[in-house]
C-alpha cells in the first residue's frame, strides 16, 4: 500500500504548513524522510525521499543554481521538498517555486513553530503502518515464507564464511544474494535493550518475534536501497554484513548513513526499547567476516556502555583509546593508571563540588585553552588556574603533550571503569 505526498499532507502535523506548488506530483510515493539543514551535499538524495530542510546555504540570487537543484531533485525522483522559513530563508523565492512547478515537485513551506522531529516521526510512523498493512495483504505462504527462506540461507552462508573463511569457494551461494567475492564489506551489530538497559534474550517467544520483525524490516530496507547484505545468526544481537559500492577505508559516511536509516526504522518498530549499533572497519572481502564481526561487536559494546557521548551508533574508527582499553584484560593495571591520573581529580570534585574532570575533558578535546574556556563559559585565567590545579593534584601538566597523553588515557580509563561498574 503506497503512501503518497497527498496522504502525508492530510496529516494533522501539516495543518500549519502550506503547499506552494507541485500539485501534479502529489501522487509521488514516499519511501523515506531525509533531513538536511545545509543544502551543500545533495549526492545522497534517493528516489521517494521526502526532503525536509531549513535551506541553510540556499542561493537566493542565482536562478541558475536554483534550476540546477530542482533538475537534480527531478532526476533523483524526489517525492517532495519541505522548507522551513524564518531561519535562513525569510521566504521561498518565486523563481524556485516556478522551477518546482515545472518539474512537478511538491514544494511545502513549514512555519518556524513546527519541529522537524514531529514531522519526521509522523511520516515514518505512517510509512511503517503502510508497510505493515502491505505485509498483512501479502500472500503469507509466498511472501513471508520466501523472505524467511532467504534469511535462513543467509545465515547458513554466514556460518560457512565464519568457519571456513574461504569466500572464493562460496561464489555461487554469494551470488544468490548479489554479493561479490572481491568487494569490500562492513559488519553492523545491533542490540536491543529494555528500559533498564538490559539486553533482550531471544529465549522467550515475544523477544523472538521482536527480533524476527527487526530482521525482516532491516532486510526490506536494504533491498529497497539496493544494498547487498547478509543477516547473521545470533541469540542476542542482529548482525548484518553489507557490501556498499561506496565503501572505502578513508570514510565511513556511506556506512554510517545506512546504519542511521536502519536505526531510525527499527526505533519506530520497537518503541520503549533502546537500540545500540556498532560498525566494523571496512575489510577487503567477505572472507574477513570473522574479524569484522569482532570489531562491530566491540563498537556495539562501546555504544551499549555509552562510552561515546551523545550517540547510539559507534564505529570502531571512532573509539580511539577505548579500542586499546577494552582489549586490556589486566584490570589491576587499568586501576593503577586511573589512580595515578584521574582519581585525584574525581576525589577533588566530589569533596569540593568542583569541575576539574570536566575541565580536563574539555581542554583535551580542543587542545586550546581559549576554546575550552569559551565552551565552559569561564575566563581564560580561570581556565589556566584549573589546569594548574590539575597539575598539582596529578603531577601531570595538561599543557605538555606527553603529560596530556597520560591524562587522556587516565580519563578514558575512568569512564570505562565507571561504565562497567568497577569504581565505587
Amino acid at each position: 500500500m503506497a503512501f503518497t505526498v497527498a496522504e502525508a499532507l492530510k496529516m494533522d502535523i501539516f495543518d500549519q504548513c502550506c503547499l506552494l506548488t507541485g500539485q501534479a506530483g502529489l501522487q509521488n510515493e514516499i519511501h523515506w524522510v531525509n533531513i538536511l539543514e545545509i543544502l551543500d551535499d545533495l549526492s545522497h538524495i534517493e528516489p521517494g525521499e521526502f526532503l525536509i530542510t531549513t535551506a541553510h546555504g540556499f542561493n537566493v540570487e542565482s536562478k541558475d543554481k536554483q534550476r540546477n537543484m530542482v533538475e537534480l531533485f527531478a532526476s533523483r525522483k524526489l517525492a517532495a521538498m519541505a522548507i522551513q522559513t524564518g531561519h535562513y530563508l525569510e521566504s521561498i523565492p518565486s523563481s524556485f517555486i516556478r522551477f518546482s512547478e515545472n518539474y512537478s515537485i511538491p514544494l511545502i513551506e513549514i512555519p518556524p513553530g513546527v519541529s522537524f522531529k514531529s514531522l519526521t516521526r509522523a511520516i515514518m510512523n505512517e510509512l511503517l503502518r503502510s508497510e505493515l498493512i502491505e505485509l498483512d495483504n501479502m500472500d503469507k505462504t509466498s511472501g513471508r515464507s520466501r523472505l524467511e527462506s532467504q534469511v535462513a540461507d543467509m545465515k547458513n552462508l554466514w556460518n560457512k564464511l565464519i568457519v571456513d573463511g574461504n569466500h572464493e569457494g562460496l561464489t555461487i551461494q554469494m551470488d544468490r544474494h548479489n554479493l561479490k567475492p572481491n568487494d569490500p564489506i562492513l559488519v553492523i551489530d545491533f542490540n536491543i535493550c529494555d528500559e533498564e538497559g538490559k539486553r533482550l534474550d531471544q529465549g522467550d517467544e515475544t523477544t523472538q518475534d521482536l527480533f524476527t520483525i527487526a530482521e525482516q524490516n532491516a532486510a526490506q530496507l536494504l533491498k529497497q536501497l539496493h544494498i547487498p547484505f547478509l543477516i547473521g545468526p545470533s541469540d542476542h544481537f542482529l548482525t548484518l554484513l553489507i557490501q556498499v559500492e561506496a565503501l572505502n577505508r578513508q570514510t565511513t559516511n556511506s556506512s554510517t548513513l545506512v546504519a542511521r536509516r536502519l536505526f531510525d526504522k527499527l526505533s519506530l518498530l520497537v518503541p520503549g526499547y533502546t537500540i545500540r549499533i556498532g560498525l566494523s572497519n571496512v575489510h577487503d572481502n567477505p572472507g574477513k567476516i570473522k574479524q569484522a564481526l569482532a570489531e562491530a561487536h566491540k563498537a556495539q559494546q562501546a555504544a551499549h556502555l555509552e562510552l561515546m557521548e551523545h550517540t547510539n551508533i559507534v564505529s570502531l574508527r571512532s573509539m580511539n583509546l577505548y579500542r586499546l582499553i577494552m582489549d586490556t584484560e589486566n584490570m589491576e593495571m587499568l586501576r593503577s593508571i586511573y589512580c595515578e591520573t584521574a582519581a585525584p581529580l574525581v576525589e577533588y570534585d566530589q569533596k569540593s563540588s568542583g569541575s576539574l574532570l570536566e575541565t580536563l575533558r574539555t581542554y583535551l578535546h580542543y587542545c586550546s585553552l581559549k576554546k575550552a574556556a569559551e565552551v565552559l563559559f569561564v575566563h581564560r585565567h580561570t581556565m589556566k588556574y584549573r589546569l594548574d590545579q590539575i597539575e598539582k593534584l596529578t603531577g601531570f601538566n595538561p599543557l605538555l603533550p606527553n603529560d596530556a597523553l597520560q591524562l587522556n588515557i587516565g580519563l578514558h580509563i575512568y569512564y570505562y571503569l565507571k561504565a562497567i561498574k568497577l569504581l565505587p
